[in-house]
């Protein structure tokens, strides 16, 4: 029976986890923290690590494939990173996908936002752009 438990709180732990990874938010929760999904990116931002960023592009969860496409596009423009034509072809993928990207802001808010509305919108990328490209450049 307490191995019973044990697998039923792990695998409670382990969905919630995984549901927390698919959250795009910069100032989520009481602590307006980001997400892990910006956690990562930020980190991999601040140790230059572009190729892992790169395959973000390739990710199954669609708030890494959303930060993969502006940051991946930045860093091209910027020369730090260049995209292979494979990578066009995923990023021109990722601009129509209606795959679901849940977003979260503060304590209460909570949203899913088609991929390819969240990366045409201008408001969105700029706020994300202010997050993350503020750590490129240092």
């Amino acid at each position: 029976m307490k191995i019973k438990i044990s697998l039923f709180f792990l695998l409670i732990t382990k969905l919630v986890y995984s549901q927390e990874n698919n959250v795009l938010g910069f100032y989520c929760g009481y602590s307006g923290s980001g997400t892990v999904v910006v956690d990562n990116v930020s980190y991999l931002l601040s140790h230059k690590n572009y190729n892992a960023i790169r395959r973000l592009l390739y990710s199954k969860v669609p708030a890494e494939n959303f930060l993969g496409v502006i940051v991946c596009k930045r860093l091209a423009y910027d020369k730090k990173l260049t995209l292979t034509p494979t990578d066009l072809t995923k990023i021109e993928e990722l601009l129509k996908s209606r795959e679901k990207v849940q977003i979260c802001g503060g304590c209460t808010y909570h949203e899913e936002v088609e991929l390819s509305k969240l990366l045409h919108s201008q408001e969105e990328i700029t706020s994300t752009n202010e997050y993350f490209f503020e750590s490129i450049d240092k």
